[in-house]
């Protein structure tokens, strides 16, 4: 028998055990896949890891994997929007804040909660999101996901920036929308030089911006 017909047939006696699973155990078995993916994706880079790779990894039938995921590409977008989900999740009280922490004191938390967040056991997330980063310059539905997830996040240091404007430590002249992305590129660059450079951590990014901002005279005459 050929042996996409044994996958095949495979897949369909999982999917049928998958019915007696109960939600918290499709939810781990997902997640060890998931795990598994990660894995692969941070030694061989997303491309060169095979599906073979990420089912014996998982430690789980092809059959199990497939019923899960039905090819590489669906396990990346759902490894990369599990991450940014997950992350999303651990800002949010924050982020949310009706008294959001002061805009150092923020970013610091916001890199701590990464930091806190991406090392894993066996690899570390934020050299994976620079895969993603790459990867979402070929697949329109990952970037379309990637840049709803960040705009969001957008929206929501802009409200921090709001509130920060009424309790009087931002000028109220100032661009929510800007500094909403200045932070943000603050954010992505840490994930960046952490991941390639490394040597930074959540307090070096804090007292960094701490000297920036005690050097930078408030007005710049052109």
């Amino acid at each position: 028998m050929p042996l996409t017909v044994l996958v095949k047939n495979e897949r369909s006696f999982y999917e049928r055990d998958m019915a007696k699973l109960s939600e918290e155990q499709r939810l781990a078995r997902r997640q060890q896949i998931l795990n598994a993916g990660w894995r692969c994706f941070e030694r061989n880079g997303l491309h060169a890891t095979r599906m073979d790779d990420i089912i014996a990894e998982a430690e789980l039938s092809a059959g199990a994997v497939y019923s899960y995921f039905k090819n590489k590409d669906d396990l990346i977008r759902a490894a990369l929007t599990t991450s940014m989900t997950g992350l999303s999740e651990r800002l949010r009280p924050m982020l949310e804040s009706d008294e959001p922490p002061p805009p150092v004191i923020l970013l610091e938390g916001i890199a701590a909660a990464v930091e806190d967040y991406t090392k894993r056991d066996g690899f570390d997330l934020k050299r994976l999101a620079l895969l993603g980063w790459a990867e979402s310059q070929r697949d329109e539905t990952l970037k379309g996901i990637m840049h709803a997830f960040y705009t969001g996040f957008v929206a929501q240091l802009a409200g921090c920036v709001s509130r920060w404007k009424k309790a009087g430590l931002v000028t109220s002249s100032a661009n929510d929308d800007h500094i909403a992305r200045a932070l943000l590129a603050l954010v992505l660059g840490y994930v960046v030089q952490a991941a390639v450079v490394g040597g930074l951590d959540p307090k070096i990014l804090r007292e960094g911006v701490e000297g920036l901002m005690a050097s930078t005279p408030r007005r710049l005459k052109s």
